[in-house]
């Protein structure tokens, strides 16, 4: 299978895991190794600034709350838009920070995109490959938009769900465009 760094996976409806119910999952790394995701649509309730202040004394200009990457334990990381403080580059547009001299720059200016996350996602060699095959996930490819999107977790993965099949529609039937409700077609 190649690489599905850069992808969404829409938790199916048969995909039962509390961890990952109704989850949308950016995949940051994948390889033969496994593979590491951060739930794009699932928020603690901590403000940012309040764990910040328990990260570094950089002041924190940046407002929100911290969102659950899963539910792997680790280190602060930061979603981002801003190419120069990359650590990781996902896709287009969309980067992963994890050391602390970049989250620094993302928190003492509010400009560009970043959202940070606690823990993570985590999958062991073969495990998320075998978790496609039972049908647990629909894969679609991550845009900024969507990533860095107004948080509403329900809306986020009935969006996500609505878009992957209008892909599906589209690649199906010749039809130029499909309209948001295909019912009223």
């Amino acid at each position: 299978m190649s690489s599905l760094q850069g992808q969404l996976l829409i938790a199916t409806q048969d995909l039962l895991d509390p961890n990952f119910a109704r989850t949308v999952v950016l995949i940051a790394v994948h390889g033969e190794d496994g593979a590491l995701g951060l739930i794009v649509n699932r928020e603690m309730g901590m403000s940012l600034r309040h764990v910040w202040e328990q990260v570094s004394r950089t002041p924190c200009v940046r407002k929100g709350n911290v969102r659950q990457g899963g539910p792997v334990t680790g280190t602060l990381m930061a979603l981002h838009d801003q190419r120069p403080l990359a650590n990781l580059v996902v896709a287009d547009d969309i980067y992963v920070a994890t050391e602390i001299g970049a989250m620094e720059s993302l928190v003492a200016d509010d400009e560009g995109r970043a959202i940070f996350y606690a823990g993570h996602s985590g999958w062991g060699p073969g495990q998320l490959e075998k978790e496609l095959e039972e049908g647990s996930w629909l894969i679609l490819p991550a845009i900024p938009e969507f990533v860095f999107g107004p948080l509403d977790p329900l809306s986020a993965w009935k969006k996500a769900t609505l878009e992957f099949g209008r892909r599906q529609i589209r690649s199906i039937l010749p039809i130029r465009d499909v309209p948001e409700d295909p019912r009223l077609n």
